[in-house]
């Protein structure tokens, strides 16, 4: 009996491969899709294009009269501002909902007899270790909700350079923009 000789269109070790990657890029499209949705749908994607045009125009004012022998100062347009007091409280249910669901599903598959993590301590320390951690920034949260612009200045630095603060819209009116800016007379000249 003759032996079979291999198809090379059947026998490719393919069969599995190519499907499976053709599901992985399916997802990766869809969430790309969806990340994209979420972008035009949040206002920070307009406010962070708007503070990249004015430090843009900023750098350009800068260069110029630096050139012409001035110097410009003025503010920083990627600033943040304070959240309000509810956008804080929200943030700290969130937050904490979050973490008591991450540790329930830690003990829950801990203890799930039919599960293949039973009795698997790693599942209470991943639990545990995401609700200590999602619970500390709750923790943040609430202390900005309750004491909030009269708080001490570390946390209006944290305020203002972090994502616990929203986006500052730059001046619109290139007169506000223009006196925003302010010319330093140098010394000696």
């Amino acid at each position: 009996m003759a032996e079979r000789r291999p198809d090379p269109v059947r026998d490719d070790g393919l069969h599995v491969f190519v499907p499976a990657l053709m599901g992985v890029g399916m997802i990766v499209s869809g969430l790309l899709v969806i990340a994209d949705w979420l972008n035009h749908m949040l206002p920070n994607g307009r406010v962070r294009r708007k503070q990249e045009i004015a430090a843009g125009a900023k750098g350009v004012v800068i260069s110029v009269a630096e050139a012409a022998g001035h110097e410009i100062a003025g503010p920083d347009f990627r600033s943040r501002e304070w959240r309000s007091r509810w956008a804080y409280a929200l943030g700290v249910a969130g937050f904490a909902g979050v973490g008591a669901a991450a540790l329930l599903a830690g003990l829950l598959a801990f203890n799930d007899d039919a599960g293949l993590f039973y009795r698997n301590p790693w599942m209470v320390g991943l639990g545990a270790g995401t609700a200590a951690v999602l619970g500390l920034v709750a923790l943040q949260l609430l202390f900005f909700a309750i004491v909030y612009r009269r708080s001490f200045r570390a946390a209006h630095v944290l305020i203002e350079t972090t994502w616990f603060g929203r986006l500052k819209s730059p001046p619109r009116d290139p007169s506000e923009f223009a006196g925003s800016l302010r010319l330093i007379e140098r010394e000696g000249k």
